[in-house]
């Protein structure tokens, strides 16, 4: 009996020794403001700055219910919602062990680091370092600015890590939008083929009605046709951003030849948004179409210049409804 009592004395003074050395190993460890990564408020933040060890950088703005910006450009809802989402469910799943701390830090100030500063009302409420996956791929490694521990970040219940949703570059933050008009504030939509010249048209708005001309000269047409056609620009969108890995001797070659197709919308404000299309190669050199003559270009998609700025992916998936000839919106 006398045995166990000491036994017992023992175990009770081990686990009080490994408890203190545990949670006093760095005075900061446990410290909520350097271990509490989660911003249960998320509808009190109002602005979001990403950034990268490569350069690149992103300024969130919320702008009002549901609506933020990146830059001058609407933001990707749909991203912004993932990023709030994840700033409010994501919490500490454990300390860095010792003996990986110095290596997770060293991670954590190298180039794989990003960061983000999280805002409210102008306010800065904290600025955290998020780094590469823990080795089982269930968590983070992150650290709160002012702090020296690591730690490793997950969603209970998610199964990832969670770096890919701290997006930095501020292209990918943008509502990925080539065209996005209410058709009764579009003024003027020019469609002009380069190729084809006699399938150019263009569809002005004059009152409330919309007219046809076809080389500059109006055309009778079906009013219907022209209404249908026009609500087409309600939503158009590009696949993605080519980015910097995209051979620059390649893009100026493509941007150097003649575009293909030319598209202009003039809203009822004088603002327009142009976009020029360009072909890209058959990925397979020996693809044919369904009457077995040999495909020369891309069946699927196409390079596009967005207002002379933005070079673009576009799938015609989205792009061939606008793809009209005169003879669609002419009366029979």
């Amino acid at each position: 009996m006398k045995n166990n009592r000491i036994l017992l004395v023992l175990v009770v003074a081990l686990t009080v020794v490994v408890s203190y050395f545990w949670f006093t190993r760095s005075s900061k460890t446990f410290r909520g403001e350097l271990s509490d990564f989660a911003v249960p408020d998320t509808a009190a933040i109002d602005k979001l700055f990403l950034a990268d060890k490569n350069g690149h950088s992103a300024l969130l703005e919320r702008k009002g219910p549901g609506k933020w910006t990146v830059g001058q450009f609407t933001a990707r809802q749909d991203a912004v919602n993932g990023l709030l989402f994840t700033l409010k469910k994501m919490k500490m799943r454990a300390p860095v062990a010792k003996s990986m701390e110095q290596n997770v830090l060293r991670d954590l100030a190298g180039n794989n680091q990003r960061k983000i500063e999280i805002y409210s009302r102008g306010r800065l409420l904290k600025t955290i370092f998020v780094g590469l996956e823990t080795p089982d791929k269930m968590g983070t490694f992150m650290l709160i600015e002012g702090s020296s521990v690591p730690f490793d970040v997950h969603i209970p219940g998610h199964r990832g890590f969670l770096q890919t949703r701290f997006i930095t570059d501020a292209r990918l933050w943008r509502d990925p939008a080539l065209f996005k008009y209410d058709y009764r504030d579009i003024a003027t939509v020019s469609v002009k083929y380069n190729e084809t010249p006699a399938n150019s048209f263009e569809i002005r708005t004059e009152g409330r009605n919309p007219k046809l001309f076809v080389q500059g000269n109006p055309v009778a047409a079906d009013s219907l046709a022209l209404f249908e056609y026009l609500n087409e620009y309600r939503n158009v969108v590009y696949e993605f951003i080519v980015t910097e890995s995209f051979p620059e001797a390649k893009k100026d070659s493509i941007l150097s030849s003649k575009p293909w197709i030319e598209v202009k919308v003039t809203d009822r404000k004088g603002q327009s948004t142009f976009v020029q299309g360009f072909h890209r190669s058959a990925a397979d050199a020996n693809a044919v179409d369904a009457e077995g003559n040999r495909l020369p270009y891309d069946p699927d998609r196409m390079y596009a210049l967005l207002n002379g700025k933005d070079f673009l992916l576009v799938q015609f998936y989205q792009f061939d409804r606008l793809l009209k000839q005169p003879s669609f919106f002419i009366k029979g």
